[in-house]
């Protein structure tokens, strides 16, 4: 046996089932004896009648025809008949004939071992006829095999062992190969396997149990997913961090050579300083937009909020001379659920991302409206926009697009988008305007409180 065949889980069900088998088998056994008690049971049934039809037709052949009549009739008996009946004759007869008829009544006793009848033959001596039942019985296996376990016949019970034990090493083997696998498998995704696939072995079972290989498969391809990510996330977080922390080295090597420009190096190390701050403060938030349940969620409006974030960025907008228009129907319903700091956050970057992009005396239109059970945010600006071939990727980590006006960010803003949209179960999309520039449409949940 195999290291899987010895697992408790087996040897339960193996055990459990057989030793129900066997259960079921005595019952039925016990069953059919208690019926038996009160109903003629077949074999006791079969000898009766082959008793009674030999007696009854030899006592009339003798009377009528003679013992030579009778020798005549039972040479056409089968050999093993004539072996269990026998023809003596008598002196005188007795003073009570000894008869019995193997009749039901008399089985309410105890099976006679012998029929005995004494019959006046044609030439006026008498006879006495003999039939030994339970030789007839034993020899054709009327009376029952011998009982030895549990009160069940051996043939019965060596079919019902065997068979319950057949029976129940498929159902064990059946039920715990795919738990075996599932173990396997987990044991590899514990060591870093995520490349472990379960349904497709598993997949002509059509139970529960391939159900769960197919979960399993799931949950392993989300985890490749999120290592993946993880990994990617990480080569860029590295990979920005290398830029500001080198220039810092340089202005702190600066200011130790050149003591006269001390003030210069300290304003450059302060500012690499508030950009690492901004950036680790982007992925604190990407990363919070991440988890699934959010714990901060409570029903507020999205109006308000977004009118707020307009203010906000109107007031940052008076330097490029940029105009920020907010459409919406004030009297409407616009209440969300979820956390209003990363909802806030997500409209603020796709604002802010808007401005960015755009020059003096240009707009940016910020609508807000009802779509059946959805409350959409379109954010729409008059930049340059974004290459086809890229709008797939803005909403990635540190994914920048290669313009002028592009600023210093790190490619943050719209990855938090996505992942805070996403958390709150929304969408988010963008497409390139029809008069030039990036829209930019957010979908929220419509709570109805």
């Amino acid at each position: 046996m195999t290291a899987g065949f010895r697992g408790l889980l087996f040897w339960k069900i193996l055990l459990g089932f057989w030793l129900t088998f066997l259960l079921m088998s005595q019952l039925l056994w016990l069953s059919f004896s208690l019926y038996g008690k009160h109903h003629e049971p077949p074999e006791n049934l079969t000898a009766r009648r082959i008793v009674n039809l030999q007696m009854t037709s030899a006592v009339s052949v003798l009377q009528r025809g003679g013992i030579e009549a009778l020798n005549d009739m039972m040479a056409d008996w089968p050999a093993s008949d004539r072996r269990f009946f026998s023809i003596q004759m008598m002196d005188k007869p007795p003073q009570e004939k000894s008869r019995r008829d193997l009749n039901p009544d008399v089985l309410n006793g105890e099976f006679p071992k012998e029929v005995i009848e004494w019959v006046s033959g044609a030439d006026g001596r008498q006879y006495q006829l003999r039939y030994d039942v339970e030789g007839l019985r034993n020899d054709s296996n009327m009376g029952g095999p011998p009982r030895h376990f549990l009160n069940v016949p051996e043939p019965l019970l060596f079919m019902a062992g065997f068979g319950g034990l057949l029976f129940s090493l498929f159902l064990a083997w059946n039920l715990t190969r795919p738990m075996r696998q599932l173990r396997k498998g987990f044991d590899r995704v514990s060591k870093g396997d995520l490349s472990v696939r379960l349904f497709p072995a598993m997949r002509r079972r059509h139970d529960e149990l391939s159900a769960v290989a197919q979960d399993f498969d799931s949950m392993v391809e989300r985890l490749s997913v999120l290592v993946s990510a993880r990994e990617e996330l990480l080569h860029d977080v590295s990979h920005e961090l290398r830029s500001p922390l080198a220039r810092l080295q340089l202005a702190t090597g600066l200011a130790r050579q050149t003591p006269e420009s001390v003030g210069q190096s300290l304003d450059r190390i302060d500012e690499e300083a508030r950009r690492l701050d901004k950036m680790i403060g982007e992925l604190l938030t990407l990363s919070r937009a991440e988890h699934e349940s959010l714990p901060d969620e409570q029903y507020f409006d999205l109006f308000g909020l977004l009118e707020a974030v307009v203010n906000d960025a109107r007031y940052e907008a008076q330097i490029p001379g940029v105009d920020i228009l907010l459409f919406a129907d004030r009297s409407a319903d616009y209440t969300v659920k979820g956390d209003a700091k990363l909802i806030r956050s997500a409209l603020e970057n796709v604002i802010r991302n808007a401005l960015r992009f755009s020059l003096q005396g240009q707009q940016v239109s910020v609508t807000l409206r009802q779509e059946n059970d959805w409350l959409s945010v379109n954010v729409s600006d008059q930049g340059p926009g974004v290459d086809a071939d890229k709008l797939s990727s803005i909403f990635d980590p540190f994914v920048r697009v290669n313009t002028p006006l592009s600023g210093k960010g790190y490619g943050l803003g719209l990855s938090i988008v996505r992942k805070v949209v996403l958390a709150h179960q929304g969408e988010v999309s963008a497409v390139n305007g029809r008069n030039g520039g990036l829209e930019l449409t957010i979908k929220l949940p419509h709570w109805v409180v």
